[in-house]
């Protein structure tokens, strides 16, 4: 995962610490958020199916299935997948499935897999996204660096505040995919069978 300096220093500045250049610095500052920003960025992460971290893998089968009488497949998880949101294949979306120690068990054959991912970048995050990480970030620091409850409390409120408004933007620029059900999806196919289109 690559740290991103820029929402470090923007952390930093929020306790009015000194900023960093490099996260291999040798300060006290570049330590606290090498140490904390990966969490912090995969706590946000899962906490809400973001539009700009999802991707989508073909999933690799297993040779054995030690959950074959409850499901058909058993699939190892993509490297970098934070939350696995739903599977589709032809003529199938969004199939029941379990995760069990990295082991995806499902009855749909031939997988594919949209998941959250933990490796996005700065580029591909949000600027309501990058607020919230790094109020949260500089919550989790006002300890180590300010030695101060009292603000990593007031920190807290603004992360979770930051949190609420980059979710509320992510919901606005999404499809509502989750939102077709199986009679409007039945409702189409017939129509593309009967030549017609019917919504």
């Amino acid at each position: 995962m690559t740290i991103s300096i820029t929402t470090c220093n923007l952390a930093l500045g929020e306790l009015r610490a000194t900023p960093i250049i490099d996260i291999a610095e040798d300060t006290t500052e570049a330590r606290e958020c090498a140490r904390y920003y990966p969490p912090c960025l995969r706590i946000l992460l899962e906490r809400h199916d973001w539009s700009f971290a999802n991707r989508r893998a073909a999933l690799a089968e297993l040779a054995s299935n030690d959950r074959a009488a409850e499901w058909a497949h058993a699939y190892v998880l993509p490297a970098g997948c934070a939350t696995p949101l739903r599977l589709v294949a032809p003529g199938c979306y969004g199939a029941d499935f379990i995760v069990e120690n990295r082991t995806l068990y499902t009855s749909l054959g031939n997988a594919m897999l949209e998941y959250a991912a933990y490796d996005v970048t700065d580029g591909e995050m949000s600027g309501l996204f990058v607020e919230a990480l790094s109020y949260a970030l500089a919550a989790r620091l006002a300890v180590p660096i300010r030695d101060s409850h009292e603000k990593k409390g007031q920190l807290l409120q603004l992360a979770e505040l930051a949190f609420q408004r980059a979710v509320a933007e992510d919901r606005n620029r999404q499809p509502r995919r989750d939102a077709i059900g199986e009679d409007v999806v039945a409702l189409v196919r017939l129509g593309a069978a009967l030549g017609r289109h019917v919504l």
